[in-house]
Formats: C-alpha cells, sequence, structure tokens
C-alpha cells in the first residue's frame, strides 16, 4: 500500500479495532512516520508517550507500533494500543478532523 495523505482517508481503508486485527500493519505503513516526525527518536517518543492526539500523530504511533512489531518479530505486539489507535483514527476522519 502506498501513502494516503489524511484528506483521502477513508473509513473502508482503515482495519476495524474490533474482531482480528488482520490488515492494521499494513495499513500503519500508509504514512511514513519517520518523515513526519522528523526522524526515528521523535516518533518512538511520540509512540511510547501514548500523548498522540492528531490524525498525523495517531497513524505515526500506529506506523511505530508496526515498525516495532516487525523488528522484535512480533514479541512486542501490543494489540490494546493498536485497537485504540485504529479506534482513535477512524473517529478523528469520521469527524473530518484530518488534523
Amino acid at each position: 500500500m502506498s501513502c494516503i495523505p489524511n484528506n483521502e482517508l477513508t473509513l473502508e481503508e482503515i482495519p476495524s479495532p474490533k474482531g482480528d486485527l488482520r490488515g492494521w500493519s499494513r495499513f500503519a505503513h500508509t504514512i511514513n512516520g519517520y518523515e513526519q516526525m522528523g526522524g526515528f527518536d521523535a516518533c518512538a517518543d511520540l509512540a511510547n508517550s501514548g500523548g498522540a492526539a492528531t490524525l498525523t500523530q495517531l497513524r505515526c504511533a500506529l506506523f511505530f507500533e508496526a515498525r516495532r512489531d516487525r523488528h522484535s518479530g512480533g514479541c512486542s505486539l501490543d494489540e490494546d494500543v493498536i485497537r485504540r489507535l485504529l479506534k482513535e483514527i477512524r473517529l478523528k476522519v469520521e469527524a473530518g478532523e484530518f488534523d
């Protein structure tokens, strides 16, 4: 999947936070969190703080969780965090809050 600007996101593209999480990692890569946040450290700090508030921040945090999961070999997946981020992303898109 290629990068998708916030204002082009549709609810159909965002995996549901309910049920299985199939497709969440692929969706997470529709933004480059490292680029958006100004590098690895800034993206990691955002994800680790749990303080993402805007749509871009939420997507960057989800992106970082996908990278964390990949580089840990699947040992660091926190489904509660993934579900919360997906839910918040969906709410922002539904409300038309693109940042």
